[in-house]
């Protein structure tokens, strides 16, 4: 567990002799995430287990402008009282942010994307490990959507390991309020180790996964009801055997919240997704296992414990449906996050609007 990062240190200290001290701003932020994930699956190709752990996530660096570097570290600790499966994730980036156009570059925390990646693409017990996105961010806000693509390079190629990164566009346009579209755009490659013979070859995964939906809230009582219809379609192939798989289907999603409680339930109808999993897992797809199954629906309900600025606790029960299975979920999910702005505009009455979740 030994985090060493020199280099970044000199750097912010050169940035702070550098420029006159009314023009820089020290920025901190703190970020503790604590997780309990209960799987009980008779679902043949997901696992039955169980997540217990905590994440704190510090950072340090200067702010100047609209831009800032940042340096800092997530540790992540399974409550075992042992450091032996303990991680800690280096975080080192920096940061351009204006009201329409943001930007990272480097190791940053997952949790700067707009809207979070559907379980189809990201898996949780991934959300809960692998914090950081290594690469890229651009993102453009607008009052009626966003755009935000980003590129996340997952392992670095060596003698034993092989090179892993994935391209992802997720964006939304609302041209009426009660009207909306958008999609996920995914490039996923698997290249082969350094100097490793013909048993492995590069694999390639393509994803594009429209929807158009209807947002209700405005005419019920609930605080938030939108619908969503999508097509969900991946292209996959090992190049060695140059023959393309193309799964596709259906995908529906209703949300429904009203003060603390809530309803998310996700239904896929089609072929079978994630073709590759059997023999190559996590290092090729990122996305839940039960969209194997070429019927799977999922049904959250949740409670918010906790849900302010600065604090997010929410409880659920998951039932996972697939022909021949009724499979059980319990998640706990509570982040704290606290920031240099936010602590200087504690007595502010500024609505700063809800912590988002991990998940």
């Amino acid at each position: 567990m030994k985090y060493r990062q020199p280099h970044t240190l000199l750097l912010i200290i050169l940035l702070a002799a550098l420029f006159p001290a009314k023009a820089q701003q020290i920025a901190w932020s703190v970020d503790m995430t604590g997780f309990f994930d209960n799987r009980e699956f008779g679902y043949s190709k997901a696992q039955s287990q169980t997540f217990f752990g905590t994440r704190l996530s510090p950072e340090i660096g200067i702010r100047i402008g609209h831009s800032t570097i940042m340096a800092g570290a997530s540790w992540v600790q399974p409550i075992d009282g042992s450091t032996r499966e303990a991680k800690v994730h280096p975080t080192v980036y920096y940061r351009y942010d204006t009201s329409k156009f943001r930007m990272s570059l480097g190791m940053f925390p997952r949790t700067q994307l707009i809207e979070n990646v559907p379980a189809i693409l990201q898996y949780d017990s991934l959300t809960y490990f692998r914090p950081n996105i290594a690469g890229a961010l651009f993102q453009y806000i607008h009052a009626k959507g966003f755009a935000e693509l980003y590129i996340d390079w997952r392992q670095v190629q060596t003698e034993v390991k092989r090179e892993a990164f994935m391209a992802v566009f997720n964006g939304r346009w609302q041209p009426l309020p009660y009207l909306f579209a958008g999609g996920h755009l995914v490039m996923n490659h698997l290249a082969r180790p350094r100097n490793s013979d013909s048993r492995y070859t590069v694999t390639d995964n393509l994803i594009a996964s429209p929807y158009i939906g209807l947002d209700l809230t405005t005419y019920t009582p609930l605080d938030t009801l939108t619908l969503k219809v999508g097509y969900h379609i991946s292209l996959d192939r090992l190049r060695n055997v140059g023959t393309w798989h193309h799964p596709q289907g259906i995908l529906i999603d209703l949300l429904a919240e009203w003060r603390f409680l809530g309803l998310h339930n996700t239904f896929y109808k089609g072929s079978s997704q994630m073709p590759l999993y059997p023999q190559l897992g996590a290092q090729l797809n990122q996305g839940d296992p039960f969209y194997q199954s070429s019927t799977y629906n999922r049904t959250d309900i949740y409670a918010y414990i906790f849900r302010k600025s600065y604090l997010n606790c929410i409880a659920s029960c998951n039932l996972h449906y697939t022909p021949g299975n009724l499979d059980f979920q319990q998640q706990l999910t509570l982040r704290f996050y606290i920031d240099d702005q936010a602590w200087k505009n504690r007595k502010g009455k500024q609505n700063r609007g809800y912590l988002k979740n991990i998940l």
